[in-house]
């Protein structure tokens, strides 16, 4: 029977009869007001995980790779080597790193030079930048270099023109070696952070001027569907391979860079709870002013024998529906506008101002859905806890109003 009278009361309220505008207006504008509080919720969700996702596998894919082996021994002569130790593992690479400064007539730029084979880059690769020329041609005498757009408009050069590079020597070398380059490829990522500092090379050249003993290294690359295995895929390489290589992976060679990503992810989702707990509050408001409303009807109601429980029940499962309908209505709005996204990066990547130049605009869409329950599931817990405090005002309401109405 009370089950029966919570159910019929929760109806009335969340359906009020004809004749009843201005409840049933109320009613959609507390759902309306929630969901347009969701949608930039999830647009920015979508944004900032779109943004560290990108730019994350473009440090892996053009920088670090998901692995390093620390040797200067050529490990595997191709990529069906390292796949018969670890199936999960797609490329092998074997490179070189050192640091140099880039000069021209006009300016100076500090880099780390990366020696590779063209085979380096290989469709997942080449599918992180845009480039103009051929990847490190040697169209003559000079050693072939490929540079970023952003450093190629900072020293004023192009295509087919002639750069120096300061080779910075190792530790164990006095000499400074000061070499002419040739620019046969410009590429840019899209992110002027990594772009900025960052040139390549023909391994064969750069193997010439950093000892291999302290800047070679092989670089693996590891399928997308299995980056949760990489623990896995370290232990079969080191079960297999004959030494007691030093091995690394992307987020300890760039710990810094990782460990920013994680706290800005962090203090991104606190913010997002400070305004649940702030739409949540509102909702607890919307609940009071229901109540405060129907003080007579809530009235009649004990008067017939209802009790605080069968009330409160019935309009905690009102304020639970409306906050579950705006949650529901703002989360899809979200996603449909998020589908749009790319298209206001691509606009704002192209508008030119600089302080874009620090974001990377041009990422595809990542939808972590356990980010979005994790937004919709705290923005129904607090606003369940806040309009519990909101109930309370039920159990203050006499059956006598009844005669001070009259």
């Amino acid at each position: 029977m009370r089950l029966v009278s919570t159910y019929w009361l929760y109806r009335r309220l969340l359906f009020p009869p004809v004749g009843f505008t201005v409840k049933r207006r109320r009613l959609v504008s507390s759902t309306t007001l929630i969901a347009l509080v969701m949608v930039p919720l999830i647009l920015a969700l979508l944004f900032m995980d779109g943004m560290m996702g990108g730019i994350t596998d473009k440090y892996i894919m053009l920088q670090d790779g998901h692995i390093q082996i620390h040797t200067p021994k050529i490990l595997f002569t191709g990529d069906e080597e390292v796949q018969k130790i670890d199936n999960r593992i797609l490329k092998a690479d074997y490179v070189t790193e050192g640091f140099g400064i880039l000069y021209s007539q006009k300016n100076t730029v500090e880099v780390r030079i990366k020696g590779v084979d063209v085979s380096y880059f290989n469709s997942a690769r080449l599918s992180q930048f845009t480039t103009e020329g051929g990847i490190l041609e040697r169209t003559g005498n000079l050693m072939p270099v490929m540079i970023s757009s952003s450093s190629a408009k900072d020293l004023g050069v192009g295509l087919g023109d002639r750069l120096a590079v300061l080779i910075v020597p190792d530790m164990g070398e006095a000499a400074v070696r000061p070499l002419f380059t040739q620019v046969t490829t410009i590429f840019d990522s899209g992110y002027y952070q990594l772009d900025t500092g960052l040139i390549f090379m023909d391994i064969k050249d750069t193997i010439k001027l950093f000892p291999a003993a302290s800047s070679a290294r092989t670089e693996l690359l590891v399928d997308s569907r299995d980056l949760d295995s990489i623990d896995e895929v370290l232990d079969s390489l080191s079960e297999k391979l004959s030494n007691p290589y030093r091995f690394s992976t992307w987020d300890a060679y760039n710990r810094s860079v990782y460990e920013n990503f994680i706290t800005s992810r962090q203090v991104i989702l606190m913010v997002f709870l400070m305004i649940i707990l702030v739409a949540s509050v509102y909702v607890s408001s919307i609940t009071g002013e229901i109540i405060q409303d129907d003080r007579q009807s809530i009235a009649t109601l004990k008067a017939m024998g209802a009790g605080n429980p069968l009330i409160r029940r019935a309009y905690f499962h009102v304020s639970l529906s409306i906050t579950v309908f705006g949650v529901a209505i703002g989360t899809g709005v979200g996603l449909l506008f998020g589908t749009r996204l790319s298209e206001l990066m691509t606009f704002l990547s192209n508008s030119g101002l600089p302080g874009l130049q620090y974001y990377l605009l041009d990422f595809p869409l990542t939808v972590s859905w356990g980010d979005i329950g994790l937004v919709a599931f705290s923005m129904m817990v607090l606003s369940s806890i806040t309009v519990l405090f909101a109930l309370k005002r039920i159990g203050k309401i006499s059956p006598l109003e009844l005669l001070q109405q009259s």
